[in-house]
């Protein structure tokens, strides 16, 4: 999470940082990436990047969450959408997704993310609770448990096997890392095939969901 002091930068300066953080991880994974680039594409001194991020990880994951912030809008109104039902929702909204994420403006920065994300990454990108910082881990957390409230209320708990927010929780996660699995077999696809057609990652992830509704048995 970036410091007090970024939030206290102009919009615009703080918008020259992040695109600098757009161009550095869409042109390689979060290992290889380069400060240096990232504070010469932002042109701003080194040392002023630590006054606003911890390090490069900090900033990766608080861009990450700049582009997750309109799609969790995103998700809640696909589920009012299909009235209240959970799977059907996620179903509508990650069938849109996929395309984007394969292939629209920050594709590159995805497939990096999915394609080079090891077990701590998945958990931040999931939302779990990574973070060692007892501050920075408050904050996700009572952030996490409101936006898990808010799906909570608009999702029609009578047609879903769960009694608490928390079992609600980790339904949802098992949605995500459907979600997270399909996309990462598409890029693995669209390398070795130039001509992979994106509609089979969508087929996989509409099977993946109608077995988590269903069940895996017949």
């Amino acid at each position: 999470m970036p410091t007090s002091t970024f939030f206290h930068l102009p919009v615009e300066k703080q918008k020259r940082l992040l695109e600098a953080a757009r161009i550095e991880f869409s042109r390689t994974s979060l290992q290889d990436a380069s400060i240096a680039n990232i504070v010469k594409i932002a042109e701003i001194p080194r040392g002023s990047f630590y006054q606003y991020f911890k390090d490069k990880e900090d900033l990766y994951f608080y861009y990450f969450s700049s582009l997750r912030k309109d799609k969790e809008r995103d998700i809640e109104k696909h589920i009012i959408m299909a009235n209240g039902d959970l799977i059907a929702g996620l179903d509508l909204y990650f069938s849109k997704l996929v395309t984007e994420v394969l292939t629209g403006e920050n594709a590159s920065f995805y497939r990096h993310l999915f394609m080079n994300m090891d077990f701590r990454a998945s958990n931040r990108v999931t939302k779990d609770l990574a973070v060692t910082d007892k501050k920075e881990h408050y904050h996700k957390h009572k952030e996490h448990h409101e936006y898990t409230e808010r799906l909570y209320n608009i999702v029609d708990i009578s047609k879903i096997n769960v009694s608490n927010q928390t079992e609600f929780k980790w339904l949802t996660q098992m949605a995500m890392h459907a979600f997270f699995s399909s996309i990462a077999d598409g890029y693995r696809q669209m390398k070795v095939d130039p001509n992979y057609d994106i509609q089979q990652t969508v087929k996989q992830l509409k099977m993946k969901l109608h077995w988590l509704r269903d069940g895996a048995y017949k």
